[in-house]
């Protein structure tokens, strides 16, 4: 009898519930919402909108991004966890500063992952992820080939789905997930780095070996090319790394 008067009064109130618990569509619409908030914040730290020590103020985050404080907390401890933004207790969030002991730290883990994954997708490769190695290869050489009249977001976009098909036949969801990170935290550094963002013909001419090494399936070859290109990009990193006031003195010359 009890159970009958609950399915009475659920059927009265049209099915909700009274425990004052969000609906499940506004929890999607929360969660959908905190997504593509991730996704802005973290292409504008990895693109140095946000640059290197900026504090990430709730009231200017809000009202930049358009979003309530529940998705943007949400964001931010995404961002923290793949350790783009850095939490500071009470106070909030901000980005990550540089440092060239950062950097080498990131490509020594980077290094092993990469080759991990590099090797394991050599093994475990079919023809079709030939094809698409060799069609991501072509894409970046049509950059190449422009030299500098190229748009930094392209040709990062083309130069990093290049590296991430080298290692898209590892098997491992787990490889592939942080190499991604390890991937976002290098690129981030890339682009500050005023040395080491464009082509240039000896990164062609590696990334040519690199692919005729995996397609002639050597992997102490390959693995041996793709730790000397990130020694290479590191090396670049560092010493292109200044600070932003030298950066903004570096553009304001060039203009005059």
């Amino acid at each position: 009898m009890l159970k009958e008067h609950v399915r009475q009064d659920r059927a009265a109130s049209g099915g909700a519930s009274f425990s004052g618990s969000p609906s499940p569509t506004s929890e999607v619409a929360s969660r959908t919402l905190a997504g593509e908030t991730f996704e802005r914040l973290r292409r504008d730290i990895l693109t140095a909108r946000l640059p290197p020590g900026t504090k990430l103020r709730f009231d200017y985050l809000r009202k930049t991004y358009k979003v309530g404080l529940s998705p943007l907390r949400e964001a931010l401890s995404r961002l923290a966890e793949n350790r783009l933004v850095v939490a500071t207790g009470q106070r909030g969030f901000r980005v990550p500063s540089v440092s060239a002991q950062d950097i080498m730290d990131i490509a020594m883990v980077r290094k092993e992952i990469e080759a991990l994954a590099l090797r394991l997708s050599i093994e475990y490769g079919d023809d079709a992820w030939e094809a698409n190695m060799v069609a991501a290869r072509h894409k970046v050489a049509l950059l190449e080939k422009a030299g500098k009249n190229v748009a930094e977001d392209v040709w990062e976009t083309r130069h990093r789905d290049f590296h991430r098909t080298l290692v898209s036949a590892c098997r491992s969801e787990c490889l592939l997930h942080l190499h991604g990170l390890l991937s976002d935290q290098f690129d981030r550094y890339r682009r500050l780095s005023a040395k080491s963002r464009l082509p240039n013909s000896p990164r062609s001419l590696i990334h040519q070996r690199l692919l005729d090494a995996v397609l002639a399936r050597n992997a102490d070859l390959a693995v041996k090319l793709l730790c000397d290109h990130i020694d290479e990009a590191t090396k670049l990193i560092v010493a292109g790394l200044s600070s932003p006031e030298k950066r903004a003195r570096k553009k304001n010359g060039a203009r005059a």
